[in-house]
């Protein structure tokens, strides 16, 4: 049944690495960048601005340079190795504003909120917290365990994107101070959307992981629980998919889970009864051989029935996992196609 596992589960797959780092980051292009280390004072706020603009391009091009190694697909350990490059310049752009930007008129607030909007970026990327392929860890544990991190990495993503938005609020009351005019972000912010998207298919993945594995380790109350917690979670996409339809203009991505996650829901109609039956056959076999073994009176065409029968509901229950996973993968990729496609179309990187 281990094996089987492997075969119907989506562990592995290049695609489920959902890297919502790479595109939260690009969020604000203009801002990731340090003084010239000779600067040690300003004679206006122009100057002040124009030293923070110094590592504009390298940041922007490195970003744009990992952003498209997730919307083309390519090899992870590119991905890795841009990630890697990313967090040692976010910390060493925070190691040279804290030694040599003295602020405007010893003003650090700008500085202050850029640096904390690093360390918390620089934190997501190596916390695990933006990186949501770990569907195999998150079945290994128990169903109110896996409850809890998803509750936790979702509230931690909601406060990484208010740490951003905190950020906007220091440029524009920097702006307002000096009367001068800071390119700041607005409309609607498309990262953000896609990422509480990413988390949403994250979420249904989990859950769907969790219940595969409760069947082949044939756990009842695990699955049974995890049933309860898909019910719940289904609700929830219902409810935000709902919710996010006014968000944004093209719409391909809140419709695509809402897709993907009635067709993972709608499945255990048929999943639940047959395990039911299956579990039903597994506890009838398992006394028939405990009274096997205490040499009673036992009949051999008995068990040999039971073991039969017991055969029947395991066959037709993985039979169908089996078949569900072939439907399951093709929207499974397709979910990763309209993503990029989603990405790919709704933002210009030559523009960031």
């Amino acid at each position: 049944m281990k094996n089987l596992l492997h075969k119907i589960c989506p562990l592995n797959c290049p695609q489920a690495l959902i890297r919502i780092v790479i595109f939260t980051v690009i969020l604000f292009p203009t801002t990731l960048f340090s003084q010239d280390t000779n600067s040690s004072g300003y004679r206006n706020i122009k100057s002040y601005l124009a030293d923070f603009e110094k590592n504009k391009l390298f940041v922007k091009n490195s970003l744009i340079e990992y952003s498209t190694t997730i919307i083309e697909n390519q090899a992870i350990t590119r991905s890795d190795a841009s990630s890697i490059r990313i967090v040692d310049k976010l910390k060493k752009i925070n190691t040279i504003l804290r030694r040599f930007d003295k602020g405007f008129k010893k003003n650090t607030t700008l500085r202050d909120s850029f640096i904390k909007m690093n360390e918390k970026t620089i934190e997501c990327i190596t916390n695990g917290t933006l990186i949501l392929n770990d569907y195999e860890l998150q079945s290994s544990k128990n169903i109110n365990e896996v409850q809890l991190n998803l509750t936790q990495r979702e509230a931690n993503l909601v406060s990484y994107f208010n740490e951003l938005r905190r950020y906007e609020t220091s440029k524009k009351d920097f702006e307002h101070l000096y009367n001068v005019n800071i390119k700041n972000f607005s409309g609607i912010n498309l990262f953000e959307y896609n990422a509480y998207q990413n988390i949403l298919f994250y979420k249904i993945n989990v859950i769907d992981q969790k219940i595969l594995v409760a069947i082949t380790c044939i756990k009842k109350d695990e699955f049974i629980a995890s049933i309860v917690a898909l019910e719940n979670i289904y609700q929830e996409i219902a409810k935000k998919t709902n919710y996010y339809k006014n968000d944004y203009k093209d719409v391909s991505l809140n419709q695509v889970n809402k897709v993907y996650a009635k067709y993972i829901y709608d499945q255990n109609e048929v999943i639940i009864p047959l395990f039911n039956d299956f579990i039903k056959e597994y506890e009838s076999l398992q006394i028939l051989k405990e009274v096997k073994t205490l040499e009673t009176a036992f009949s051999t065409a008995q068990y040999n029935k039971a073991v039969k029968s017991y055969n029947f509901s395991k066959n037709k229950l993985f039979d169908y996992l089996k078949v569900v996973q072939v439907n399951k993968n093709k929207m499974y990729d397709n979910w990763f196609t309209i993503n990029r496609a989603f990405l790919k179309n709704n933002i210009k990187l030559d523009d960031i």
